[in-house]
């Protein structure tokens, strides 16, 4: 017998006996009521059931769960003949004739039919319920949890749980109030709590209830409770105290309300709500974040939330096992909010690859947006990830529709049919002649324009710019916004004249923009961007009239990509800010007005109490590094030279890329913000900029008594290697000084004049490049920098003669490190070139002491391009061959078993197993390394 008879069979058995009564009562059964009877999986009974809907042979109620019911019992219990135009209704009691409705009621306990309520959930659920049966009227609650944890379901579950339980009435309101809305207007806060009385203010034209009247009977949820000012706070707890109120404006009359507050915050509450308001509010609950559920949980979420978007599809999903595997991995700071904008890409992608199926999408790896699917191929943990994930999934799993019940189910993000749009797009560019690769491409990249921006987006409040910017630079860039609106035929909120206000304010005052881009990536953002460019030309043109300065082309440039970004607000993986100051609250300030005057970014302060030990300060900035991480490495700003010391030991403890800057302001925290937000610029890039722009700025400030310290970079060209040099000493200034030495680049052909220069306004500590210009400091070749001994010269004149740190890692690796990204970056297509060179010059280090023997950088260069690209290799399944059998003498034997035995820690670190062949080669460059330091 057939899998979707042995189904069908069971459901018509399970209702041979139903009276009318008991049919509108349970409605149906479920498919995990049938999968249990059954001993079947779940998806399986729930792709049959819906097939048994679509061959008319059951109708699907769309209560909650989803329930089904034969037709035939159906036509035989009501004595009618059903309509099979109509296969999902949403419950039996309208279809049943001339019966009597009965009044609808939750059957089923909405909090133990949430994901996790035997498991992650189960304390919060029982506080919940004790908190609602609690007499006489129930206790108010707060939500703890971090974004997109699930706050607002949960709320929403305790409301439906309360009416199934009879603590509130069918229909009882449901009120939702975010406090972000109305931060610092406490009139229009008030108003909006309590209401207002006509002619109470300006624009009262009449009566109005308030919230608090609205859900009288019911429950009010304040969400991100923490927005509220202590004004706010208040308010509501004289309210709470004596359920007695006033309408603004109204004194004659006092009214009263029963309301249930339940309450949300992202924040910690000691710090950040009132102490006589927090007493007001007894029960805390702590709802768990995504990483704090059960890879079970985490599998049934992705299941729910790809059955929500069958649903919108209106198609059976057959799910790769790798898809769940990228899928319930990828959600690394946005928890199930995250999780879900994730999901919803990944079913838009196979839904456009599959336009041509009407029955089921298929979801491969290949349906994985770029960054997912980066992330999956590049971890070593994948096989065993899957093996875990198989004992919830299969290889391929069936995933039909699911549809919540009206009365529970939550406001979705999206207020469109996202597919529907796809399809309707894909029609248009069909008949425009595009081919199938180029719509692809375009609806792509809407795709991620439409669902992460839902994600990322929020509330941006209207706070005092003039505090950063010149009033005259706000009103040009008012006029600058009209431009833009016209020619790009589009409107552009507040946001614009904020970040353009910035940008041009930073331009206006620096001088000049640093120039981070190459020539052929300004040359793709004008042919990419045409229109954007056209625009930022007539701004260049506007700003050197208004302003009368000189507008360059980078300028231009970066002009074109803040246009784009603000136009786009796509949100792609940005790079993470960690602000770290002594002290307790100063790094907590100026992160607060980056994001208050900003909006949101991968931003956290660790504030440092002089009590605080070395350790607690290593721990918490590992944390807070881990938290702001998107993939694209962390900008640390930091207010104390010692501080930056601790990039590379943080760069080893968590895998993590890290730049560090200096004597970090208020105005440098912005400007970092800006940057990430709406630059699309990467970690070096963003580093260079902000350096190069507060290194001017502090070369401007009044100096101490003598003269500015400064480092010389001479090169041929001044180009490309005079660039890459600066980057590099930048790198072991940011490591040695504490205070601002100032990087400058001449060129060998204009050396003697130059430097003559120079030495008027500079005490020059070294020089380092290709010529000796023969002054009264040390000169560094670029031969002596690359072996290694010229980072330590370095170092030595910039502390007066200290010795740098020898641990190898933080010492002598910055040539080794900078010189291997530039090449890894490029070559390097399945490993992460950040990740692999910590490992190697790990082991590097381990090796050098078992051999007993010191490699200089231009050897330790060499071995870890050979190793990585080996381990690249085993990826491709294309191993070299070591075809030098006469050279195996005891010697590369001896060292090839230390290669082996060292390099196998690091094998199983990364999933990958190097041939006997690769690893000969390696060891015979250390052998050669070791027959040359015994001669």
């Amino acid at each position: 017998m057939k899998r979707i008879d042995k189904i069908y069979r069971r459901l018509l058995h399970n209702f041979r006996e139903v009276t009318l009564n008991q049919l509108l009562k349970i409605q149906g059964n479920s498919a995990k009521e049938i999968a249990e009877q059954l001993k079947m999986e779940r998806s399986n009974v729930s792709f049959e059931l819906n097939n048994l809907v679509r061959s008319k042979k059951a109708i699907k109620v769309k209560t909650f769960p989803v329930r089904y019911v034969p037709v035939e019992v159906v036509e035989r219990t009501f004595n009618m003949k059903w309509n099979t135009e109509k296969m999902e209704v949403d419950e039996l009691h309208q279809c049943s004739g001339n019966q009597k409705r009965v009044p609808r009621k939750i059957s089923t306990n909405p909090l133990e039919l949430m994901i996790g309520a035997k498991g992650s959930l189960k304390k919060a659920i029982s506080q919940a319920k004790a908190a609602v049966f609690y007499p006489p009227h129930g206790l108010h609650m707060l939500l703890l949890g971090p974004t997109g944890s699930g706050k607002s379901l949960f709320a929403n579950r305790i409301y439906q749980f309360a009416i199934y339980s009879d603590i509130l009435k069918p229909g009882s309101p449901f009120i939702t109030f975010n406090c972000a809305d109305y931060y610092n207007n406490p009139q229009l806060l008030l108003s909006q709590l309590f209401g207002h009385k006509k002619g109470s203010f300006t624009g009262a034209d009449e009566d109005k209830a308030g919230l608090v009247e609205q859900a009288d009977g019911g429950i009010l949820f304040m969400d991100e409770i923490h927005r509220l000012p202590p004004e706010g706070q208040e308010m509501l707890f004289y309210f709470i105290d004596s359920g007695a109120y006033n309408r603004l404006g109204e004194t004659e009359h006092r009214r009263t309300s029963k309301v249930l507050f339940i309450c949300a915050t992202t924040e910690n509450p000691g710090s950040a709500l009132l102490k006589t308001f927090l007493r007001r509010i007894p029960m805390t609950i702590h709802i768990p974040s995504l990483e704090e559920r059960s890879l079970k949980e985490r599998v049934e979420l992705t299941t729910f939330l790809l059955g929500k978007e069958a649903e919108r599809i209106k198609k059976n999903l057959n799910v790769h096992i790798d898809v769940y595997n990228a899928l319930i991995h990828s959600a690394t700071f946005g928890n199930v909010g995250q999780l879900k904008s994730n999901v919803q890409l990944v079913c838009a992608h196979g839904f456009l690859h599959h336009l041509d199926r009407d029955d089921v999408v298929e979801l491969t790896v290949r349906d994985l947006p770029d960054d997912i699917k980066q992330d999956w191929i590049s971890s070593s943990k994948n096989i065993e990830r899957s093996k875990m994930i198989s004992e919830y999934v299969n290889i391929t799993t069936i995933i039909s529709p699911i549809v919540e019940d009206e009365t529970t189910k939550i406001d979705d993000d999206l207020s469109f049919n996202l597919y529907d749009l796809i399809e309707e797009k894909v029609n248009i560019l069909n008949k425009e002649g595009l081919s199938k690769k180029e719509i692809n491409q375009y609806i792509l990249t809407d795709l991620h324009l439409h669902v992460r921006s839902f994600f990322h987006q929020r509330t941006f409040q209207n706070y005092n710019l003039l505090k950063f910017a010149d009033d005259e630079v706000i009103r040009l860039t008012k006029e600058l916004k009209e431009v833009a609106e016209h020619e790009l035929n589009c409107k552009f909120d507040r946001k614009f004249i904020y970040f353009l206000s910035m940008h041009i304010d930073a331009f206006l005052k620096r001088g000049k923009q640093t120039d981070v881009l190459n020539a052929q990536e300004t040359d793709e953002i004008r042919d990419t961007y045409v229109k954007e460019y056209q625009v930022a030309l007539i701004f260049k043109d506007k700003i050197q009239e208004y302003c009368r300065v000189v507008v360059p082309e980078i300028e231009v440039i970066y002009l074109t990509m803040l246009i784009q970004s603000i136009k786009s607000l796509e949100a792609n993986k940005r790079v993470g800010i960690v602000v770290a100051a002594h002290g307790n609250s100063m790094a907590s300030s100026m992160v607060d007005v980056a994001i208050e005057l900003l909006g949101s970014t991968p931003i956290a302060a660790v504030d440092m109490p002089l009590s605080v030990s070395p350790s607690q300060i290593m721990e918490r900035l590992e944390a807070k590094i881990k938290q702001v991480d998107e993939g694209e490495g962390v900008l640390m700003l930091v207010d104390m030279g010692s501080l930056a010391m601790l990039g590379t030991k943080l760069e080893e403890k968590t895998g993590i890329n890290i730049k560090t800057i200096s004597n970090v302001t208020t105005s440098m925290v912005l400007d970092a913000v800006r940057k990430v937000n709406y630059l699309n610029l990467n970690l070096h890039a963003i580093y260079e900029s902000v350096t190069k722009d507060f290194t001017e700025l502090w070369g401007r400030t009044p100096q101490s008594p003598g003269k500015q310290k400064a480092l010389v970079s001479i090169c041929t060209t001044g180009s490309g290697t005079a660039k890459k040099l600066e980057e590099i000493l930048t790198t072991i200034v940011n490591q040695a000084a504490d205070d601002p030495i100032k990087i400058l680049t001449v060129s060998s052909i204009k050396l003697a004049n130059s430097i003559k220069e120079i030495e008027k306004e500079y005490e020059i500590l070294a020089t380092v490049g290709t010529k000796n210009p023969k002054i009264n400091a040390p000169h560094v070749s670029l031969e002596v920098l690359i072996e290694g001994e010229g980072e330590r010269m370095i170092h030595q004149a910039i502390t007066k003669g200290t010795v740098p740190p020898g641990d190898g890692l933080a010492g002598t690796n910055i040539m080794v490190r900078e010189l291997c990204e530039d090449s890894l970056k490029k070559y390097l297509v399945f490993l992460n070139p950040y990740h692999i060179i910590d490992i190697l010059l790990e082991w590097l280090q381990t090796i050098q002491d078992e051999l007993g023997i010191m490699l200089n950088n231009a050897v330790m260069i060499k071995v870890i391009m050979h190793t990585a690209f080996a381990f690249e290799r085993v990826i491709k399944d294309h191993p070299i061959a070591f075809s030098e059998e006469d050279a195996i003498d005891d010697q590369l034997k001896k060292v090839y078993h230390i290669t082996e035995r060292t390099l196998k820690p690091y094998e199983q670190k990364l999933g990958l197993a190097i041939s006997e062949d690769e690893k000969l080669f390696i060891a015979a460059i250390f052998a050669e390394e070791l027959h040359g330091q015994m001669f």
